[in-house]
């Protein structure tokens, strides 16, 4: 059997393993466009085009809604992730912590959730434009 080293780069980039919650334990469970919009902004300022990820991530966002206007589909593909509170805490109290949450709330509303998961992917995108616009001032 072949040993992969911690940080390979085809297997694990530091972009995927600097998070106690590795990205793709979490975007796996995620359907198609959610799953990018995660990895976009968890990985974004770890792979050295911070801004241009966050512009992707907004795209696949604002694509995201209007598919959903025209027939909403299922967000998640797998039941929701048992991480540890200290993992999921960690996650949440990060910069970008309010866009994930938002997916994850998207993903797998609860009982109090809007009857389409669009108003959350809204905030979602409203995140991410405000952290495109607070990194276009600074430059």
């Amino acid at each position: 059997m072949t040993k992969i080293a911690i940080d390979d780069p085809v297997t694990s980039p530091a972009h995927y393993t600097s998070h106690p919650i590795e990205v793709i334990n979490l975007s796996r469970r995620l359907c198609g466009p959610l799953a990018q919009i995660v990895q976009y902004v968890m990985r974004a300022h770890l792979k050295g085009e911070e801004l241009q990820d966050l512009r992707k991530a907004l795209l696949w966002t604002e694509d995201l809604i209007a598919a959903m206007a025209r027939e909403p589909v299922a967000l998640a593909c797998m039941a929701e992730p048992d991480f540890s509170r200290a993992e999921f805490t960690w996650q949440m109290s990060t910069g970008r912590g309010k866009i994930v949450r938002m997916a994850w709330m998207a993903a797998w509303p609860r009982e109090f959730a809007p009857p389409t998961p669009t108003p959350r992917l809204e905030i979602m995108r409203d995140a991410i434009a405000a952290e495109i616009a607070l990194m276009e001032e600074s430059a």
